[in-house]
């Protein structure tokens, strides 16, 4: 069997390989800031095509075509639009070339073959991705001269030092310094679906474009509702933007994590960020709460959702009945068990509502993630 068949097969299984993207996605990030600041489906998408392109062109003996190539300008006009340096795009390619060709090489040694006799093939591959790189350098300053000739990009650019905590004012961005804006951040990264979202949502005012590798958009008046998962702060002035930004991408990582969708008010999530920015304090509430309870126990897990969607409802037995579907003398039943394995009690001492309800909701989210067959663990 040659050299070339073994290294084809080898392409062929890698290619097929989801950790093996993982992994390469992963090496793009870790090696540049800007692209690691990218939604990690934004980044897997266009390290797929590109290794699609150069793995058929090597499998299939057909070297890059005109056509293949429109993957990399693809990659170098998204990247331009959203903000990320050339040098950073450059980073991250050069860190995914490099893993691809080395897992490579690792694989074709475990499987016999021996690295000189394969230096042929290994350079074709490495003049592949070669001629990727001098595509995306070239699309990508053709990209860049086109933007700097256009108003709206300046003034995203300047959006984007504005929430970055740089030094643009906010009439660069064609923002008022008296008026009283919202920060929007979705979760949309492709350029082409930033464009949609945006015409759909017909902003009255203020400006939008791909911050971070976020569609965002700042504004004096939110949309109604979004189909994609979005985040909205409240009304700041300008130089109050960049804290409120920072806030807004937290409380979408944490949205994200629970699966939800559409328009979500920071305010509505400030819990979720507290729970996800200090996961080692939920454990510790667990424990010190919850210690009697055994994750393993249906029952036990029965009566802690029960206490949790108490205090979702504002600790109001009948609204948690109607949640969870059962009469309101179950939910004061189950409280009841509940308080009798823990120290919790149905009505807190005057003034500590907020933080009582704080403390058992952290506690029992954690212990509720908590998988079956152990107790929570400090740390």
């Amino acid at each position: 069997m040659s050299e070339r068949t073994v290294l084809r097969r080898l392409m062929e299984r890698m290619r097929a390989d989801p950790g093996l993207l993982d992994a390469v996605v992963e090496a793009a990030r870790s090696e540049s800031p800007p692209i690691a600041g990218l939604p990690v489906q934004e980044v897997r998408r266009h390290i797929a095509a590109l290794l699609a392109v150069v793995s058929a062109a090597f499998i299939d003996m057909s070297g890059l075509s005109e056509e293949d190539t429109r993957a990399a300008d693809r990659l170098a006009t998204d990247r331009a639009l959203q903000g990320v340096p050339l040098a950073a795009l450059l980073d991250g390619f050069q860190a995914a070339r490099s893993y691809v060709l080395t897992r490579l090489m690792q694989e074709a040694r475990a499987a016999g073959v021996s690295l000189d006799s394969m230096i042929g093939e290994i350079m074709e591959l490495d003049r592949y991705a070669n001629d990727l790189q001098n595509r995306l350098i070239h699309a990508y300053r053709e990209s860049e001269l086109s933007l700097a000739q256009s108003a709206h990009a300046a003034r995203v650019q300047a959006l984007r030092e504005l929430l970055g905590g740089g030094p643009a004012r906010a009439a660069d961005a064609g923002l008022s310094a008296t008026r009283r804006y919202h920060c929007l951040v979705t979760d949309i990264g492709d350029p082409r679906e930033a464009r949609r979202t945006e015409a759909a949502m017909a902003l009255p005012d203020g400006v939008s474009g791909l911050v971070d590798g976020h569609w965002c958009a700042v504004t004096t008046r939110l949309p109604a509702r979004t189909d994609p998962l979005a985040v909205a702060g409240p009304p700041v002035r300008p130089g109050d933007l960049p804290g409120v930004y920072r806030l807004c991408l937290a409380a979408l990582a944490s949205a994200r994590r629970r699966g939800l969708d559409g328009l979500r008010r920071l305010t509505d999530l400030a819990m979720p960020v507290a729970l996800d920015a200090y996961p080692d304090l939920g454990a510790v509430l667990a424990r010190e709460h919850l210690a009697r309870l055994d994750p393993s126990d249906e029952f036990h897990r029965l009566l802690a959702e029960t206490a949790l969607t108490y205090l979702d409802h504002g600790e109001h037995p009948g609204r948690t009945a109607d949640a969870l579907h059962i009469h309101p003398n179950t939910v004061k039943h189950r409280l009841r068990r509940f308080g009798a394995l823990t120290d919790f009690t149905h009505q807190a001492p005057p003034g500590e509502t907020l933080g009582r309800a704080l403390t058992w909701h952290w506690a029992l989210q954690t212990w509720l993630a908590t998988p079956t067959g152990r107790r929570p663990e400090r740390g």
